[in-house]
């Protein structure tokens, strides 16, 4: 007798909480498939036209893409909008390369993994200096507190770190020293002080779109401090420079920037600015706060209020705190999952819910609530939560 036919499920009855690639929107989908194969009626893919080809199609699509980026985040004039290659570990390497000048040290604030991969890649060029670390590794500690070098040539901090979900919620003021920030996973959910930066960057595949290409936004005035040894496809000063517009050092990825323009564009159309899209993030990370806060413990969130991710919510339960996990060091090792994390897991996804395990390096649970996942979506893991609490938690 043969096996039933799994029903397929329908996209619609599908919630993905994945750290990266994240969910897109439905419209930016739609425009894609229905663009893919012949592009505005041309009987050719953007995908197979030349780059070259001056204001074509695709320099056109750079252009729009970098035009919704400074009308969403109200980037000032004097900055680049770049779509680099390499995603966020090639920024790693690039942020060195291009701001060291004739200074030999970099400022580091400490804030978990992702910025310990930043070190990794920037000590391979300079003396890598820790001018702050978390405390607890439940909060930040103040500007004020961090010990930061005149001989340094920047300052990096990473906004968010998935991993432990803690957050920048506000842009830190180091005064005329260049601040650099691998905003990755918090870029486009909330307004960004973008003057007080020297750069940001934005690997895609979390609210910017589809993983491929890396947002940069640099101000003109650090261009030209690239060592001699810079990769051309890391020069910044190289990619803003290129003509009639920027980013044409070589073959961009063009699907990428393509899918990120139609993202940017939706936002713009269902948000028109960043402080209504910063009041829906709070809205829906409370919630979810809320229940964990409410739990007596079964759920567990140990960073400070202030610091709270408002896109990668992480938890445990409180009954697993005296199991223990062992990691490698390597970021693509998996740890043990706990009893109760593999039935939250699999319970969750038997309902449509996927991807909410933590970082298989690190286990425990984690919930990323980037701009594309459905309102309903977070109400329907609110209501699920409840319901595995009052289906595990103590009698």
């Amino acid at each position: 007798m043969e096996d039933t036919p799994r029903k397929r499920p329908r996209r619609a009855q599908i919630a993905n909480f994945g750290a990266g690639p994240g969910t897109l929107h439905p419209a930016v989908l739609a425009e894609l498939a229905q663009q893919i194969e012949d592009y505005e009626g041309s009987g050719v893919s953007l995908l197979e036209m030349s780059h070259r080809t001056s204001m074509g199609p695709v320099q056109s699509t750079l252009v729009s893409a970098s035009s919704a980026v400074r009308k969403l985040l109200k980037v000032p004039d004097s900055y680049e909008v770049l779509w680099m290659q390499g995603g966020g570990h090639g920024q790693f390497s690039a942020v060195p390369l291009n701001l060291l000048g004739n200074k030999k040290s970099a400022d580091f604030v400490d804030t978990g993994i992702w910025t310990h991969r930043a070190m990794d890649e920037a000590s391979k060029y300079c003396q890598v200096r820790i001018a702050a670390r978390t405390e607890d590794n439940a909060r930040i500690p103040p500007v004020s507190s961090w010990d930061l070098s005149d001989d340094s040539a920047y300052v990096h901090i990473c906004l968010n770190d998935t991993i432990s979900g803690l957050e920048f919620l506000d842009d830190p003021d180091i005064g005329d020293k260049l601040l650099v920030a691998d905003c990755t996973s918090t870029l486009l959910s909330r307004p960004v002080r973008v003057e007080r930066y020297a750069a940001l960057y934005c690997a895609s595949g979390k609210n910017l779109g589809p993983a491929g290409v890396c947002l940069l936004i640099v101000r003109r005035s650090v261009l030209g401090r690239a060592r001699p040894d810079t990769p051309m496809v890391l020069n910044w000063q190289l990619a803003a420079e290129t003509s009639p517009v920027p980013c044409l050092v070589n073959t961009p990825p063009v699907f990428a920037v393509w899918a990120c323009k139609l993202v940017l564009e939706q936002m713009l159309k269902d948000f028109g600015d960043m402080d209504v899209v910063e009041q829906r993030v709070r809205r829906r990370a409370a919630k979810i706060y809320d229940v964990i806060d409410r739990s007596s413990g079964f759920y567990v969130n140990v960073i400070e209020g202030k610091f709270r991710s408002q896109t990668t919510l992480c938890f445990t339960f409180g009954a697993d705190k005296d199991f223990k996990r062992e990691w490698d060091g390597s970021i693509t090792s998996k740890v043990q999952k706990t009893e109760l994390e593999e039935k939250f897991t699999e319970q969750a996804g038997a309902h449509g819910m996927m991807e909410l395990q933590g970082h298989p390096a690190f286990g425990g649970i984690r919930v990323c609530l980037y701009n594309a996942l459905a309102d309903e979506a977070v109400d329907r893991l609110v209501t699920f939560m409840e319901a595995f609490h009052q289906k595990h938690g103590p009698a």
